[in-house]
């Protein structure tokens, strides 16, 4: 099994260091006269408490009352996992919890309603997609931590299973949708979990067929981006208030007049964070081409413009990932676990977007 030692990390960081200059000087000199020009914003990455369960990729996570929860994906020997941690930022540090009671499974989705998460999708031991949902209580069993099944997700005539959705919670209310449901098909429809009468309601479903997109909640709003599907450069916006979707700028490099912008290339597998109102965007795989991305992204939703940070892997970061996870407590970004080819990573980094790079 992978654990991110000194050697490995020496090696990460030399390369890391190497590239900071070069991005610099790269986001320095961008634009024209027909272009839009980019204003760098540094940034800091830092290390923090590693994750204390094994290394892995396609975990899945929620944040609860200040303190987050991260468990099951794929290990390195591609075993599925069911084990479930809690990370305290204050004392910088993991605790195991109680286990997830299911299948041991990866690429299962997480979201939170009044206090409590919600578990559930995903790929189990035999490649089988699953359905079925797990409401957890951390107050539970004495801290601990309790888990129930609630009601399976979407349709009960036709719902087969599924992985790599998207889920996400605005104002207290929990979505999930799109991912794969066979070997050949994806799916573009939105669900959401009524707790009060343990139910799913189908929603408007998002324009484009998506598997292991990317999804940002900012204000009263959420944001569907990349995943796999040819190609999906399209940004959605949805509002639950209305169940509308918007589209937003493409990630096609261009603004409404052609003229060219930076922005994030289109990929998968990618990790989200939101802090002080915005939302960012980290790593992934390219979908064309298939390399391991480190990049990092911060998304203005009242321009509809992103603007580019130092990468993860910068000096003291973390190294280029997919498959991992990220979430915001108070003013920071933490991105943990992930994979950096064979490699299943068990580090834990954290992001200031008003700091200054360690060099």
């Amino acid at each position: 099994m992978y654990k991110t030692n000194s050697s490995v990390k020496q090696l990460f960081y030399f390369l890391a260091i190497s590239s900071v200059s070069f991005v610099a000087l790269t986001l320095s000199s961008c634009g024209d006269s027909s272009s839009t020009p980019t204003v760098a914003k540094p940034g800091n990455w830092s290390q923090v408490a590693s994750f204390s369960g094994t290394g892995r990729s396609g975990a899945s996570s929620l944040v609860i009352d200040g303190k987050a929860y991260v468990g099951g994906g794929l290990d390195e020997e591609g075993r599925r996992l069911k084990d479930w941690w809690q990370f305290d930022p204050i004392k910088n540090g993991w605790v195991k919890k109680a286990d997830f009671p299911g299948a041991a499974r990866s690429a299962a989705v997480a979201f939170v309603i009044s206090g409590k998460g919600y578990v559930g999708t995903g790929i189990g031991a035999t490649s089988n997609r699953l359905k079925d949902f797990w409401e957890f209580d951390p107050a539970g069993n004495s801290g601990v931590g309790t888990w129930r099944q609630v009601k399976d997700f979407g349709d009960p005539l036709t719902e087969t299973g599924r992985f790599g959705c998207i889920a996400f919670a605005v104002n207290n209310r929990g979505f999930v949708g799109a991912g794969s449901t066979s070997s050949s098909t994806s799916t573009n429809d939105l669900w959401e979990y009524i707790p009060t009468t343990d139910t799913w309601a189908q929603r408007t479903s998002v324009a484009f067929k998506r598997v292991n997109a990317s999804v940002m909640t900012i204000g009263n709003f959420a944001y569907v981006l990349g995943g796999t599907q040819l190609t999906v450069r399209n940004v959605e916006q949805y509002d639950p208030s209305t169940d509308t979707w918007t589209q937003k700028l493409p990630l096609n490099q261009r603004d409404e007049e052609g003229n060219k912008i930076d922005q994030p290339t289109t990929r998968e597998s990618a990790s989200t964070f939101t802090i002080e109102g915005f939302g960012y965007l980290v790593g992934g795989v390219q979908t064309s081409g298939g390399s391991v991305l480190s990049d990092v992204w911060q998304y203005n939703s009242t321009t509809d413009r992103w603007v580019q940070y130092y990468s993860i892997n910068n000096a003291f970061g973390g190294v280029a990932r997919d498959g991992a996870v990220g979430f915001g407590i108070g003013n920071f970004g933490y991105v943990t676990t992930g994979r950096n080819g064979n490699f299943r990573l068990d580090d834990t980094v954290k992001f200031d977007p008003n700091g200054v790079p360690i060099k």
